[in-house]
C-alpha cells in the first residue's frame, strides 16, 4: 500500500488510476474521475510521512485547501469530502469529492454506490474552471 509512483506522465497517471489527468503541481499531480460528481484525485509526490518530510506533508495539505477554498469561491463546488483510503489502487492518493444534496446519492458515501453516472465532459469543464488556479 501506499506506492509513490517514481513519474508522473499523464499517461502514466490515466492508465493507473483510470482517471483524466488535469494538472501538475509541484507537489502533487490533479486528476478528475469521469463522474457528473466533481470528484478528484490528488496524487502526491512523495510518500507522506510525517516523521520523514512533515513539511511536505503540510505544505501538500496546505496546497488542496488552497484549491479547495479556490473551488468554493468560484462556485465549482461547496460541500466537501476528503479522504486518503486507497483500499482498491495501492498507489498514493486522496480523494476529494465535492458534494451536493442534489447529487445521486447523497447523503452516502459516493464509494458505497459506484458505479456512479458517467461523464467525459466533467473532467473537461473542471480542467478549464481550475485553470486560473494552476496558472498563478
Amino acid at each position: 500500500m501506499d506506492i509513490i509512483l517514481p513519474n508522473h506522465s499523464p499517461e502514466l497517471l490515466e492508465s493507473t488510476f483510470d482517471a483524466v489527468y488535469l494538472y501538475d503541481h509541484p507537489l502533487f499531480s490533479l486528476m478528475a474521475e469521469k463522474t457528473v460528481m466533481p470528484w478528484f484525485l490528488v496524487v502526491p509526490k512523495k510518500q507522506l510521512n510525517a516523521n520523514d518530510d512533515l513539511n511536505y506533508v503540510q505544505q501538500l495539505y496546505g496546497e488542496i485547501y488552497r484549491l479547495i477554498g479556490f473551488i468554493q469561491q468560484n462556485n465549482i463546488g461547496q460541500h466537501f469530502n476528503i479522504a486518503k483510503i486507497g483500499n482498491k489502487n495501492p498507489n498514493q492518493h486522496i480523494h476529494l469529492i465535492f458534494r451536493e444534496e442534489s447529487d445521486e446519492v447523497w447523503p452516502d458515501a459516493v464509494w458505497c454506490h459506484e458505479p456512479l453516472t458517467a461523464s467525459d465532459e466533467t473532467p473537461e469543464r473542471l480542467k478549464t474552471a481550475l485553470a486560473p488556479f494552476f496558472e498563478s
